[in-house]
């Protein structure tokens, strides 16, 4: 696939970040403020190039089961921002699963996670867009692709896409099975509450015809809009829409001439 780099700042992760060691290979990044603590837990190990996970010997069931004791440790210390109660999965080089864990413990140790992005774009050319909840933890109020979330352990793109579509825009499942993948993965990384938000957005689209009209089930949208294209560039320039929704969404725009 197609995978468009963000712009890492180098210069930022050097001075305010260690490397996170997990299964011979830097998964993560701690930042300093936080490695005395992290460092404190039995888990891991202080090495002359950062932090271990005390993974040696241990398969892939057992640094999940160290990177979830490492995940209640933190929550207790109140230093996870977002406790999800959902399973994702730490990829290696590779994108061979090397642990799966709390999802609220991927930004405190700076691991990337993956979400799936559904561009809904209606057969007259025109883009559904969502307006996530007041309610919302991240992003209340924001603009949103069609549908989105993370993709759990051992869940593949289409069907965290089709789990998404149904839960947050009421889409049937026999419809989202004509979901389309590009090919596109957008690396989106930023600075979080805790640590950094290391993630890749996998771009999706869905076409749906004129008579089709979305509906949340799961209270996280407040409503759905259907907006002309030149609308959707507007309020993106208005920084209408969260982060990875723009990505998302601009690339859309983009490779579909619209």
């Amino acid at each position: 696939p197609d995978r468009i780099p963000a712009r890492l700042n180098t210069a930022l992760f050097s001075a305010h970040y260690l490397p996170l060691w997990i299964g011979g290979e830097i998964r993560g990044r701690v930042r300093t403020d936080l490695v005395d603590r992290v460092a404190g837990f039995a888990e891991i190990a202080t090495i002359e190039s950062g932090l271990r996970l005390r993974d040696d010997g241990l398969d892939r069931h057992g640094r999940s089961a160290a990177l979830q004791s490492v995940a209640v440790q933190l929550r207790k210390l109140g230093l996870i921002g977002d406790w999800r109660n959902e399973l994702c999965a730490v990829l290696d080089t590779r994108g061979e699963e090397l642990a799966r864990c709390e999802r609220g413990l991927f930004r405190t140790l700076g691991l990337q996670n993956r979400a799936v992005h559904i561009n809904g774009i209606g057969a007259d050319g025109r883009l559904w867009v969502s307006r996530r909840s007041a309610i919302k933890r991240a992003d209340p109020g924001k603009l949103d692709t069609l549908a989105a979330g993370g993709v759990l352990a051992g869940e593949s793109f289409r069907r965290c896409a089709i789990r998404e579509l149904w839960e947050e825009a009421g889409v049937p499942r026999e419809l989202a099975r004509e979901i389309d993948f590009p090919g596109v993965i957008i690396r989106s990384l930023r600075e979080a509450t805790f640590g950094i938000h290391d993630q890749q957005v996998i771009v999706a689209d869905l076409i749906l015809d004129t008579s089709f009209e979305p509906v949340g089930r799961d209270g996280e949208v407040e409503e759905f809009l259907c907006l002309e294209a030149d609308a959707v560039r507007a309020a993106l320039d208005g920084d209408e829409f969260t982060v990875e929704a723009a990505l998302a969404t601009r690339e859309c725009l983009e490779r579909r001439g619209l």
